[in-house]
């Protein structure tokens, strides 16, 4: 099995009913539900539908190692199945909010292999602008593809951080429309609706 990717979007609601905190409790037994956001539970929401998607089953949960790494357990087991996910609000305007999850899973194969990163953008987000220039290089920002940039270096740092410095360890190459460079290995582009997800590596 490759990297399979699922990515899922959720309406951030005001009111969040009785049934949506006990599932989001269910798939996230460590987590305090009580004191989440809108957005977060959307967010978690959009993360558990991924994951019913990719596993064809609804006994699992998530766990996190100190360093905040995801931990998938299956049927009371850990799973031997890496997994990285991403998710972010876009708030479309003053009253509508969305919430959109990319969530990534491989087989555990060794130690190395088994090291994967996800990240997902909203097109335009105008964080990007600000940021760019702590976060990339010169080139990377002159490249006008901020999106593709921001999410590979995300990626790159999940699957291989922490200790690893946004602008001197994580150069971003542009193979393709499609497909990127970084760390000496080659990372996917994908695109859904407004969203830049990169993956990898592949």
């Amino acid at each position: 099995m490759g990297i399979v990717l699922a990515i899922k979007y959720v309406k951030v609601v005001e009111k969040t009913n009785d049934d949506v905190l006990r599932r989001v409790g269910k798939h996230y037994p460590k987590r305090d539900t009580r004191g989440l956001s809108k957005n977060k539970i959307a967010e978690h929401e959009a993360v558990i539908n991924c994951l019913h998607e990719l596993l064809g089953s609804k006994d699992w949960w998530i766990e996190h190692e100190e360093s905040g790494k995801p931990v998938l357990f299956i049927s009371g087991v850990r799973g031997n199945l890496s997994i990285s996910i991403s998710h972010v609000i876009d708030q479309v305007n003053n009253t509508k909010s969305i919430a959109h999850a990319a969530v990534i899973l491989l087989k555990d194969t060794t130690q190395e292999s088994s090291r994967i990163g996800v990240d997902l953008v909203i097109q335009g987000d105008p964080r990007l602008e600000r940021i760019a220039g702590r976060v990339m290089r010169k080139e990377e920002v002159e490249s006008g593809r901020l999106e593709e940039v921001w999410a590979c270096k995300e990626a790159m740092f999940k699957a291989f951080g922490p200790g690893l410095d946004f602008v001197k360890d994580l150069k971003v190459d542009f193979i393709s429309k499609d497909l990127l460079e970084g760390l000496g290995r080659k990372w996917e582009v994908r695109r859904k609706g407004n969203t830049v997800v990169v993956l990898g590596p592949v």
